[in-house]
Formats: C-alpha cells, structure tokens, sequence
C-alpha cells in the first residue's frame, strides 16, 4: 500500500510511505503551492514511484491557516479527482497529539491574538471535540487535568510546558490510524473553527 499524507496546518509537512518505507520532507516556514508541489515531486523521485501508484492520499484539515488549508486540500481533492483515488482525513489537534505516547492528552494549537485551538484526547477517543479558546482559558484547561500530557504546534512551545508536533512520526502514526477511514474527494472539507477575520463580530475570538 503506498500512501501520501500532507499537512498545510502550520507550514508544509508530507509523508509517503511506500509499504513499510518512509520518505519525510517539511518546510515549516512555508505553507503556499510554490513549497507542495515541489515537495510531492521530491518524494516521488526519492522513492521512485509515479503518483498514480499512490493508493491513497490524506490530508490535514485544519485547524490551522487559511490559506495553508486550502492549498492542501485543493490539491488532495484534484490528485484524488483526477487518479480516482479516495482519501482521509486527520484534524490538526489529534495529530499534534500523536508526538505524546501518554493516552491522556491536552492538543494546543496557535490561532493567534493570544487565542488558541484545543481538545482533549484518552487514547483514540476525543473526550472534548476542538474549540477555540484564549490562551488563558487553555492554560487553566491543562492546570485541571494534571494527569494529562500537553502537545502544542511550534510556536506555542515556549508558552505551555509540553512536546512538539507534528513531524514524521506524527504523520506516520496518522496514517497508520486513520487511512482506512476513507472518504470521497468532494467529501473533503476543512475544519474551520474560527471565523476569517473579516468575518468575526464584537466579542467573537
């Protein structure tokens, strides 16, 4: 089974694995169509394989940039359109919150403006679904739950007290467990939690 999963939460992350091989490249920096495409091609090269030898792809789907969000789930939907390939998906927080071997995690992730994504996690059940909440609010979130781990994305590493995600194990373990929850490409759909700015009212986070 090969199998090509990407992340354009926070940055450009992408994993293919070719039967028990791995092949990993990310650019962190950088989440547009300009670093994807180029990014895709390199593992294909790498492991030799043609894309329409991939079985099945999956995607990241947020919460996380805009912009970052689109552009990786455009291109998972047309590859999946056009190879007649189904996918799956994987939200941002449960896969942060693979880099945490403890089965009881917080997941944190950045929504800027001192504003952050969260949920709680036992092992493969979601014990309270994604929401955005202040940074404040999340810091008495974790002060509650002590038995808990805390996984955060990179740039609220220096503010909660807990491990770092998602890179190429994370990825892995994704795939690993949800690849066979497939869907249709027009089934596809990002996870937006919180509004675009332009659309946020008085009082919205």
């Amino acid at each position: 089974m090969n199998i090509l999963f990407i992340d354009t939460a926070e940055g450009t992350c992408a994993l293919l694995l070719v039967g028990d091989r791995a092949y990993y490249d990310e650019n962190l920096s950088n989440a547009g169509s300009e670093t994807l495409m180029p990014m895709i091609d390199r593992l294909l090269k790498r492991a030799d394989l043609s894309v329409d030898k991939i079985d099945k792809f999956g995607a990241c789907i947020g919460p996380g940039s805009f912009t970052g969000l689109r552009v990786g789930l455009t291109t998972v939907k047309t590859l999946c359109y056009a190879l007649g390939k189904p996918c799956f998906a994987v939200n941002k927080l449960r896969l942060n919150s693979y880099n945490n071997s403890n089965g009881k995690v917080i997941s944190i992730a950045d929504a800027g403006n001192k504003v952050c994504y969260i949920a709680r996690y036992d092992g493969q059940i979601e014990t309270e679904a994604a929401r955005c909440v202040t940074l404040a609010d999340a810091m008495n979130a974790v002060s509650r739950y002590p038995d808990h781990a805390v996984s955060t994305d990179i740039k609220l590493s220096k503010t909660f007290d807990g491990t770092v995600g998602a890179g190429e194990k994370e990825l892995r373990l994704a795939i690993e467990r949800h690849a066979d929850d497939t869907v249709s490409y027009n089934e596809l759909e990002p996870l937006y939690i919180r509004k675009a700015q332009p659309e946020r009212g008085e009082g919205d986070l």
